[in-house]
């Protein structure tokens, strides 16, 4: 089974592997292309537009590093991934028809936490690169969200909104786990940020009763 290669995503594929069967039938490769032509594309147009895209049908192709698990797949949103790019297209209609995805939650994570998506989010490697300037155009620099901000961030942004929008097309069942939801282990709430670095026991039996109840939900959206 393929991961992230996080310490924390290593640690949440190690729970999850002491209950579920992992599998390998999704073709992992995701394409904008794959929308042209559908409902999906004008949804999918409407939020690169939003970001300041630059073309008039992104060609963007790329790995999207599921856990599998037969039934459904698991991708851990860490710090880098909640800032107001990623808000702009949370507020897309496509989450008005998603109810297991917890949209509204997620947009406030955005921008509360924005200042820990800076902390991995300034280096270079994040903050621009020329697939990123192509479809965004230019960083501003490195730190500096005024004006054009980073073309890196809006990428990622993009490619998120895209993982769930070809989900979507493809009737794939996302559990998204973000770091800044909480968990309640030996009656405190805990950041999975943190309870993920070296989780314990009881952390693992906490973690997979959170997830149980998400694979549930997951099963009320209509495909």
């Amino acid at each position: 089974m393929k991961t992230h290669s996080s310490i924390r995503a290593q640690n949440l594929a190690k729970i999850l592997l002491t209950k579920y069967i992992p599998a390998e039938q999704i073709n992992r490769k995701f394409s904008s292309l794959e929308l042209k032509g559908t409902f999906e594309e004008k949804i999918m147009l409407e939020a690169y537009k939003s970001l300041g895209g630059l073309h008039s049908f992104p060609e963007i192709t790329f790995e999207v590093p599921f856990l599998e698990f037969g039934r459904f797949c698991v991708l851990l949103d860490e710090s880098i991934h909640f800032n107001r790019y990623r808000a702009r297209t949370l507020r897309s209609s496509l989450y008005e028809g998603l109810s297991s995805f917890p949209a509204m939650k997620y947009r406030t994570y955005c921008r509360n936490f924005e200042s820990e998506c800076m902390k991995v989010g300034a280096s270079n490697s994040f903050w621009t690169n020329t697939e990123s300037e192509y479809q965004f155009g230019p960083s501003q620099t490195s730190g500096d969200l005024g004006l054009s901000g980073s073309s890196g961030w809006k990428l990622m942004a993009f490619k998120d909104f895209l993982i769930d929008l070809v989900c979507r097309n493809r009737k794939i069942r996302l559990l998204r786990i973000s770091v800044w939801d909480d968990l309640m282990v030996q009656n405190t709430l805990k950041r999975i940020n943190e309870l993920l670095v070296s989780p314990n026991t009881q952390v693992a039996e906490q973690l997979l009763k959170y997830v149980d109840r998400k694979v549930i939900g997951l099963y009320a959206d209509d495909f």
